[in-house]
């Protein structure tokens, strides 16, 4: 019978548990049905107000185009289409908040009515823009490349040689031979590249063409600003700090090329990398063999080779006529600080001109860290 009784009453505990949460989830359902007829209300007073809104405008329309009364409150006769400053002026008011907070807003008012200067109204579209690839040779491609972030400045040694020599233990016990590598420290600032061109607000954003032919041309210009830094730049340039060298024996590129190939082998150098001018290259692929006129780079139909006896083959304009740059490319490096890119903007009195200044910039520090690592080589 205690049990029975225990049973019963776990039985009616659970049924009030049960009654309760069903009760809750009754209020919580009147709740959420409530919010639903307050917003179904007030989507039905948006709804009437923009059909008042609606015939508000057709009103005014039909009405004519009286004048604009700049005393009246509403910028306007009752009735009447308001002139363009009226509009202006309207929006003004109406934003007068968020022009408290911000420094320059931006209205878009669209007239009545857009009077045709041309005899036919017409639909002009762009056929297209030309301009050069964005891809620009240069000594740049020789370097190998390592974005670092922002940085002002690196510091580096930069090897400057031996001092002594590794020999023969002349007897045991006796004194060794020393051997001491020398290095200079260097701080290289980084080198800013930048240039930009003007282009009016229509022409960016009718002529989507010409505004990615300026961006291009950008690209290549500062390509070729850096081409000219690496070469012969303030920083130091390869051409000034390559170890020059004059062939005694060799009068063609390709061979005085190999020469120092060979000479930097013997000082402990692995060159992979010649640098020349496109002219110069042109003339190393286009040689023929005395007698059968056979290209000697390969037949006529075939590609260019891109290897000069096994080394990779960088063009330059600005590398010195008739010369050729052979390069350890282990030892030389373009550290990244920013990026190429190209940013529109305003600047000075532009946006009152409608025009949008396009800027392209380039950070970056060239590193060069042991002395022979680069020849000019001057054919005999």
């Amino acid at each position: 019978m205690t049990m029975e009784f225990g049973i019963q009453q776990a039985l009616d505990g659970f049924k009030s548990t049960v009654i309760e949460r069903l009760s809750s989830i009754e209020k919580k359902t009147d709740g959420v049905d409530q919010i639903a007829k307050d917003t179904k209300g007030e989507l039905e007073n948006i709804r009437t107000k923009q059909r008042e809104f609606a015939d508000q405008l057709l009103q005014i329309e039909q009405k004519g185009t009286a004048p604009a009364d700049w005393s009246h409150n509403d910028y306007g006769t009752p009735g009447s289409r308001d002139s363009m400053g009226a509009k202006v002026w309207k929006e003004i008011r109406a934003n007068s908040e968020i022009m408290a907070k911000v420094d320059k807003i931006r209205f878009e008012i669209k007239a009545a009515g857009d009077p045709l200067t041309t005899a036919v109204a017409r639909t002009v579209q762009s056929a297209g823009v030309g301009s050069p690839g964005p891809m620009a040779i240069g000594v740049h491609n020789a370097f190998p490349v390592r974005y670092i972030g922002a940085t002002s400045a690196i510091e580096y040694s930069r090897y400057t040689g031996l001092e002594g020599a590794a020999a023969l233990q002349s007897a045991e016990g006796a004194a060794k031979a020393a051997v001491r590598p020398t290095f200079t420290l260097v701080s290289q600032t980084a080198l800013t590249i930048a240039g930009y061109s003007k282009i009016s607000k229509q022409a960016l954003n009718d002529q989507q063409e010409l505004t990615r032919a300026i961006d291009v041309t950008l690209r290549r210009s500062i390509a070729k600003a850096l081409d000219s830094e690496l070469n012969s730049g303030a920083w130091g340039g390869l051409l000034t700090l390559a170890t020059a060298y004059t062939s005694l024996v060799y009068d063609g590129l390709a061979d005085a090329a190999s020469e120092a190939v060979a000479t930097m082998q013997e000082a402990g150098f692995v060159p992979d990398t010649v640098v020349m001018r496109p002219a110069d290259w042109l003339a190393i692929t286009t040689a023929k063999a005395t007698g059968s006129g056979e290209y000697l780079s390969g037949a006529y139909l075939a590609p260019l080779p891109e290897l000069l006896r096994g080394m990779k083959v960088v063009l330059s304009p600005t590398v010195t006529a008739g010369k050729v740059l052979v390069v350890d490319s282990s030892q030389i490096e373009l550290l990244v600080v920013e990026d190429l890119n190209v940013e529109i903007g305003t600047d000075a009195d532009d946006f009152t001109k409608n025009v949008r200044t396009i800027l392209g910039e380039l950070r970056v520090v060239p590193t060069f860290r042991a002395v022979g690592a680069a020849r000019l080589i001057t054919p005999a």
